[in-house]
This record gives structure tokens, C-alpha cells and sequence, in this order.
């Protein structure tokens, strides 16, 4: 899933380390990845990569428009009780967050193991969808080759998402195998 900011303010995160509103960092108009959406009983949230934070920080999503709407292919649905309250948070995230309602103060407070996952599953998530900011695309080469633009280094790939990496000189480039299938 990929959102773009059409809404920007200064306010300081609340306490449980969620923005009340869109704030400080994001740069309206960029594209940001959605790393977990989470909906509560206040609104539903996005979890994005800002410019600021190393973490990846909560959003209300009223702060975005929806760029791309498919959800991405490693979240599943779960519910947490929230504190104090007779009522339920709704998580889209990958299993180890889904399934854990600590993996996002872990990953806040910089545990390992959680960070490891994260990026793990950032990285994925990063290539899944189209990036409008991405122009140049990898050519195809025989088989299930594919041959950078820019430094004509040649790998096997047999990846399906929207974007790749080349493996020498690291551009992210489009992979000209993806097929928006996906969409409606």
C-alpha cells in the first residue's frame, strides 16, 4: 500500500507515540509506504517511514490520499483490547506485529531482534508496489535475466514486484516483468 501526504501541521506526538495529527516531518505530496495500518477507537492510523524518525511512525490516515489500495501480500488482520477500554484495535501488519501489540514499542525503543524483523520485512514491502519516483527500468534479458540501465550489470531475477534493485550499483529501478494484476 502506498500513500501521499496532502496534509501537514505541527503538533507534538502524543504520549502513547501516535500523531494526533499529520506533523513535523512529512513532506506533502511524497509517496510513503505503509508499513501497518492500525484502527482504533480515535481513527484509523498508517504506519510510514517519515523524514525525521528512525522508527516508522504513526499517521492518521486523513493526512493522506490513497495511492496505491492493495494491501500488501505480508499483512494479515488481527485485534488487540485496548488499555483500560472495552473496546478493540484492528491491526493490518505482518505476522510478527500483527500477532504481538509490544512489536511497536520494541521496535520504538530499538530491540534487536525486533529491528531485524522490521527491516526484514521493510525491505519487501519497499519493492512490492510501484514508486512514482522511480523513472528508470531495468531491461529484460534472456530467460529470467535483467540488465541495469545504468551500469548494464546483468542478474537472475525472478522476482513479480513492481520495483528491483540492481545488485551491483544498488538503484532501485522498475522491473519491467511486473504486471499490475492486482488492481481493479
Amino acid at each position: 500500500m502506498r500513500i501521499i501526504c496532502i496534509e501537514e501541521q505541527d503538533s507534538p506526538l502524543s504520549a502513547s507515540g501516535y500523531n494526533n495529527s499529520c506533523q513535523l516531518s512529512l513532506m506533502l505530496g511524497k509517496s510513503y509506504v505503509v508499513y501497518a495500518i492500525m484502527i482504533d477507537d480515535v481513527t484509523t492510523w498508517a504506519c510510514i517511514r517519515d523524514e525525521v524518525f528512525s522508527s516508522p511512525m504513526w499517521y492518521p490516515l486523513r493526512c493522506f490520499d490513497i495511492q496505491d489500495q492493495r494491501l500488501s501480500r505480508f499483512w494479515i488482520f488481527n485485534s488487540w483490547k485496548q488499555d483500560n477500554k472495552n473496546m478493540k484495535r484492528l491491526i493490518f501488519a505482518f505476522p510478527e506485529w500483527a500477532n504481538h501489540q509490544s512489536f511497536y514499542g520494541d521496535l520504538f525503543d530499538g530491540d534487536e531482534q525486533v529491528c531485524a524483523t522490521f527491516h526484514k520485512y521493510e525491505k519487501l514491502m519497499n519493492l512490492e508496489f510501484p514508486d512514482p519516483n522511480v523513472v528508470e527500468s531495468a531491461q529484460v534479458g534472456d530467460g529470467q535475466w535483467l540488465i541495469c540501465s545504468l551500469c548494464i550489470d546483468a542478474w537472475q531475477n525472478q522476482s513479480q514486484d513492481a520495483l528491483v534493485i540492481c545488485p551491483k550499483c544498488q538503484t532501485i529501478l522498475n522491473n519491467p516483468r511486473y504486471r499490475n494484476e492486482r488492481s481493479i
